[in-house]
């Protein structure tokens, strides 16, 4: 077979194969330089014959057909300022040249910006790694992260007053608003109206709007709204937390870092530093700014907002009552509940060895401890005193404190229903037992309700 020495370009036949494929590619090009060569013939050195075939193959590669994408370019990144080398003369002049530059050097060492990176920096809070070290319970702290801000009270002067942690508890996607809960810390006590920042996971700081705070259970609702997006995930709400449970405590830090701590939940009830005994109480210490914080479970659930506040351990709040309150407020305006001037404990924790005694000498093996009662309340005047034992309430007797306030709380929701004037009381059925008289008397204990 033989080419004509004119030709410069490749056959029809050879062409259209090349047409037909993806002539970018390196097999095809193969492919042609083979048909090119079997068209022309000759050896490789001979040099007129390659020029032609060299022609032919450019032809069809180049008809109709895209060429090969130019390599990326890579723009390496400049070596970070080092110190030269110590000079070899040793003379006096030299080495102070030579500290000279080095301190120099070290000063742009300082700004550079590789050493901000998370890859490089020391944690802000050394603890955390103490207290989330598997890889299962950093996955689980990480999502449930998503939902944590940090919320600062500011002067008018800009000064910071009271920092907190708080998470998000709904979400508004048409209006773009958040909703965040944290503790009434944050204004607690204040003469004025504060300004509220609320710092974001990506630590972008936005205003908050307070909408509402209550003393006594310690929470307050704030709203923040964005054009974009907010960089915050709904967290799962799951049930109350249980005596002996491993849970974490988490908090975000001033500059949006997160931290956390893990303890449990202890085996003991009664009243915390403000006298209110439907809190329970956790094993280990709150970092820096965590009051507000969720508790969370080893499922990654909230079960709990922690506190820190006067007395030995820091205190949580179960999610139920949160919850509760929020709801109640959104609905009627107010959170209502029964004011029965009792402090409580429950039989349930009391001591082992007290526990024998108080079930051998009296047969009591539950109920409510009344630890206090409030001066010139009801109750006093009742004949309740501190050390007798409530048998029943309202026929509950084996409940925890905190789900005896979850059902004080649910006669203050039937109350709002009802529209009941403010001034109506509701009658709550004891069976209180003196353990000085051996004696067992049914009190109807008439309390109001307070918001």
């Amino acid at each position: 077979m033989a080419a004509s020495g004119d030709s410069t370009g490749p056959p029809a036949d050879v062409l259209e194969t090349a047409k037909s494929e993806d002539r970018g590619s390196v097999p095809n090009r193969r492919k042609i330089q083979a048909a090119a060569t079997e068209l022309v013939g000759g050896s490789n050195t001979d040099t007129g014959r390659k020029q032609q075939r060299r022609k032919m193959v450019d032809a069809a590669v180049g008809e109709g057909c895209s060429a090969l994408p130019a390599a990326p370019t890579i723009n390496t990144p400049p070596l970070p300022p080092r110190c030269p080398p110590f000079p070899k003369s040793g003379k006096r002049k030299a080495v102070r040249e030579w500290n000279i530059e080095c301190r120099r050097i070290s000063k742009l060492a300082a700004k550079d910006p590789r050493r901000n990176l998370p890859t490089v920096v020391k944690p802000k809070d050394p603890y955390t790694a103490d207290s989330v070290a598997s890889s299962r319970d950093k996955a689980l702290v990480r999502n449930a992260a998503r939902s944590i801000v940090n919320v600062s009270s500011i002067t008018p002067d800009g000064n910071v007053i009271r920092r907190c942690t708080g998470f998000i508890l709904s979400w508004h996607g048409t209006k773009k608003c958040a909703r965040i809960l944290t503790s009434s810390a944050i204004v607690r006590g204040l003469d004025h109206k504060p300004k509220l920042n609320v710092r974001l996971p990506n630590n972008i700081v936005t205003e908050g709007q307070l909408l509402f705070f209550n003393t006594h259970y310690d929470i307050a609702l704030l709203e923040i709204s964005s054009e974009s997006d907010l960089p915050l995930q709904l967290p799962s709400f799951g049930s109350n937390p249980n005596y002996g449970q491993e849970v974490f405590a988490l908090a975000r830090g001033e500059m949006s870092n997160l931290m956390a701590r893990h303890g449990s939940i202890l085996w003991f009830d009664g009243l915390d530093g403000f006298e209110r005994n439907y809190h329970m109480f956790l094993s280990c210490d709150l970092p820096g700014g965590g009051t507000g914080g969720p508790v969370i479970d080893h499922d990654g659930n909230v079960i709990g907002m922690a506190f820190k506040v006067i007395g030995p351990k820091p205190n949580i709040l179960a999610i139920s009552i949160i919850l509760t309150c929020i709801e109640m407020w959104l609905k009627f305006s107010r959170i209502a509940r029964p004011e029965h001037g009792l402090h409580l404990r429950t039989v349930e924790l009391l001591e082992v060895s007290l526990q024998e005694a108080i079930s051998l000498d009296h047969n009591i093996h539950s109920g409510y401890i009344v630890d206090k009662v409030d001066v010139d309340s009801k109750a006093e005047s009742l004949g309740i005193r501190y050390g007798d034992v409530i048998v029943s309430f309202d026929g509950l007797r084996t409940h925890t404190l905190p789900q005896l306030e979850d059902y004080l709380l649910s006669l203050g929701w039937r109350f709002l229903e009802k529209s009941i004037d403010s001034s109506s009381t509701v009658n709550l059925t004891l069976e209180v037992y003196d353990l000085l008289g051996h004696i067992t008397r049914n009190i109807t204990l008439p309390v109001e309700f307070s918001d």
